[in-house]
């Protein structure tokens, strides 16, 4: 192995042991062990080509830069513009495997809605199954169940109107995804792009719980106060 290519395997050996260790699931009530600008601080660390490539992960994840009206079209413009970088930089495969989980649910859903199958051509999401689910739109879990093995259980939560066990499946799976992903004798920027996207996955389920828990005592304070609730 040349000097170089070890340097780059080594190249945030600091900045990842600097780093505390995340539990390996969203979902315990011990709370995050850095906060936000902490590590928004540590990630400073990184090179300028490679926070720009963090950036663009954000910006493509983020529904705070996409907004209502961006089409999907638009999504996909800036999928592609920002692919050969993030493909440089030996992430842009993290990026797709979530955006096809993504768009297997969204088939589900336009399926359950009685949308018919896309177009042929047509870009409607990510992955390299797009004509395969179209061609098989009304089989089973579109063909792809032993692929995909929680699928299944995806379809069952649609189908029974469960949102909030549906969420917290593709946090599992999202969460099993980057654990499996990960390369424990590496220190490059995937590996800080790993830990930076099950941070995010972590802080995302806890303000998904404290959101839910908000509007439940708001729910139960309504419900109390009755007609005198307009007073407040």
């Amino acid at each position: 192995m040349s000097f170089i290519a070890m340097s780059t395997r080594h190249q945030y050996v600091d900045l990842l042991a600097s780093l505390p260790v995340l539990p390996v699931m969203p979902f315990g009530r011990e709370p995050l062990p850095i906060s936000a600008i902490r590590l928004e601080h540590r990630l400073e660390a990184l090179s300028a080509g490679h926070r720009d490539s963090l950036q663009k992960l954000e910006t493509l994840l983020d529904w705070q830069y996409l907004g209502l009206d961006v089409s999907t079209e638009a999504y996909l413009q800036r999928y592609r513009q920002a692919a050969p970088q993030l493909a440089e930089h030996g992430v842009n495969d993290l990026l797709v495997s979530m955006l096809e989980r993504h768009t297997l649910v969204t088939a589900l859903r336009r399926r359950r809605s009685g949308e018919p199958a896309p177009a042929f051509g047509e870009r409607w999401g990510f992955g390299p199954r797009l004509a395969h689910i179209s061609a098989h739109w009304h089989a089973p879990l579109f063909g792809v169940g032993a692929v995909f093995p929680w699928l299944s259980e995806a379809w069952e939560h649609l189908e029974q109107d469960r949102p909030r066990e549906l969420e917290r499946l593709l946090m599992e799976e999202c969460g099993r995804q980057l654990t499996r992903a990960r390369q424990y004798d590496r220190f490059d920027f995937r590996e800080v792009v790993i830990y930076w996207l099950r941070w995010r996955l972590i802080a995302a389920w806890q303000r998904y719980n404290a959101e839910a828990v908000e509007r439940r005592l708001q729910a139960d304070i309504e419900r109390g106060l009755g007609d005198y609730g307009a007073l407040f």
